[in-house]
C-alpha cells in the first residue's frame, strides 16, 4: 500500500470511528424524584434532572441538551385516559446545563413506558445521544373507582337477574329492563395570542400559538430590548398550571438564557391551562408575563372506547346470570304428584 493510500486509509477510520469514540467519553444520567416506581400517572408533577459528565466522571461545565419525550405506545386491550395523546410527542426543548445538570419539572399524563431522547452538545459543536425508557405506573385511586364500578355493573346485573326470573310479574321485568338499560348508559358515558409586559428599555413577550389535544404547542418567551440597550443575561422561570386541577404540569426554573426561550408542549386534554413566565434582570425588576388559554378538545376514537363497554357489558351479563341461577335455586322443587293434578 502506497503511502498516499495509507494516510486516506487513516484518515477514513478516523472519521468513521472518531467521533463514536468521542461520544463514549461522555456519560448521561438520567433520574426523577420520586423514583419512577413511585410516580403515578396524572398525579403529581415529578422532578426530572439530568446529569452530563465526562468520562473522568466529572460534571461538565458547559454545553445544552436537546429532550424528546415520547408517550407511551396505544395498549393492548384497554386504553387510557387520553387515548388521543397515546404514542405522541409530548414535549422538546433545549436546557442549559449547569454545573452538568438540568431541571425540570413535569406532570406525567397516562401510564405506560415513556421514551426520552437526550442530546448533548457541547460549544465546540461535539455531540452525544442517550435514550431512557421507563414505566409510570396508574393512580390507585382510578383502580378502586373502576373496580367499585364494576361491582355496581354486576350487583345491578343480578338484582335484574332475579328480577326477570319466570315466577316475576311482567310489570317487574319492565321495570328491571328500565333500570339495566340505565346502567348500560351509565357503564358508556363513564368509560396563537401574544402578551406583553415589560417596562423601560426591556419587555419580554410571550406567544403561544392555538393549542390542540393532540399536537404538541409552539410556547415561545422572547425579551424585547432597545437597539441601544446591551443584551443581559436573563434567570428565567416559566410554569404552566392547570386550572382546573390547580396543579402544575410543567416548569423550568432559574435557568439561564440569553434572550430567548422556546419549546414545544402538548397540552393533553381541552381545558384551561395558565402559563407564567419570569424573567430577571441583574438591576432591573422581574419581568413578569401570564397568559391564560383555552385548549382545543378532541374526540377520541370509538375504538378506544368499545374494548371498556365490552367489557363492562360483559360484567352485567355476568350478574344477570348470576340472579338467574339464585332465584332457581331458591324456587322449592314440588312434588311430582302434585304437578300430575
Amino acid at each position: 500500500m502506497s503511502l498516499k493510500r495509507r494516510a486516506t486509509f487513516i484518515a477514513l477510520i478516523t472519521l468513521l470511528f472518531g467521533t463514536r469514540v468521542g461520544a463514549e467519553e461522555i456519560n448521561i444520567y438520567f433520574k426523577t424524584s420520586p423514583g419512577t416506581e413511585q410516580l403515578r400517572a396524572g398525579a403529581e408533577a415529578a422532578s426530572l434532572a439530568l446529569l452530563v459528565t465526562a468520562a473522568d466522571g466529572r460534571p461538565v461545565q458547559q454545553g445544552w441538551v436537546m429532550i424528546g419525550l415520547d408517550a407511551p405506545p396505544p395498549g393492548h386491550f384497554f386504553s387510557t385516559d387520553f387515548p388521543i395523546v397515546e404514542g405522541s410527542r409530548l414535549a422538546e426543548l433545549r436546557l442549559p446545563l449547569r454545573r452538568g445538570k438540568a431541571e425540570w419539572r413535569y406532570l406525567f399524563p397516562i401510564r405506560g413506558e415513556y421514551r426520552m431522547s437526550v442530546d448533548y452538545i457541547t460549544t465546540e459543536g461535539k455531540q452525544a445521544r442517550k435514550i431512557f425508557k421507563f414505566s409510570i405506573r396508574e393512580d390507585r385511586v382510578k383502580w378502586i373507582v373502576l373496580g367499585s364500578f364494576m361491582i355496581g355493573l354486576f350487583i345491578l346485573g343480578f338484582i335484574a337477574g332475579r328480577i326477570f326470573s319466570v315466577s316475576r310479574p311482567k310489570r317487574e321485568r319492565s321495570a328491571a329492563c328500565l333500570v339495566l338499560w340505565m346502567g348500560c348508559f351509565l357503564a358508556f358515558t363513564a368509560s396563537a395570542a401574544e402578551q406583553k409586559i415589560g417596562q423601560g428599555k426591556h419587555v419580554g413577550r410571550l406567544e403561544i400559538a392555538p393549542a390542540r389535544v393532540g399536537q404538541p404547542t409552539r410556547v415561545r418567551w422572547r425579551l424585547l430590548a432597545d437597539k441601544s440597550a446591551e443584551k443581559p443575561t436573563v434567570v428565567f422561570t416559566l410554569v404552566i398550571t392547570h386550572l382546573e386541577k390547580d396543579k402544575p404540569v410543567f416548569a423550568v426554573e432559574k435557568i439561564s438564557v440569553p434572550d430567548e426561550f422556546s419549546m414545544n408542549f402538548h397540552f393533553t386534554d381541552g381545558a384551561e391551562y395558565k402559563v407564567s413566565a419570569i424573567a430577571d434582570i441583574a438591576g432591573r425588576e422581574s419581568l413578569r408575563t401570564e397568559q391564560t388559554l383555552s385548549v382545543i378538545a378532541v374526540e377520541p376514537p370509538t375504538t378506544a372506547m368499545l374494548p371498556a363497554l365490552a367489557l363492562f357489558l360483559v360484567v352485567i351479563a355476568g350478574g344477570v346470570m348470576a340472579g338467574r341461577w339464585s332465584r332457581v335455586k331458591a324456587t322449592p322443587l314440588l312434588p311430582r304428584s302434585f304437578l300430575n293434578h
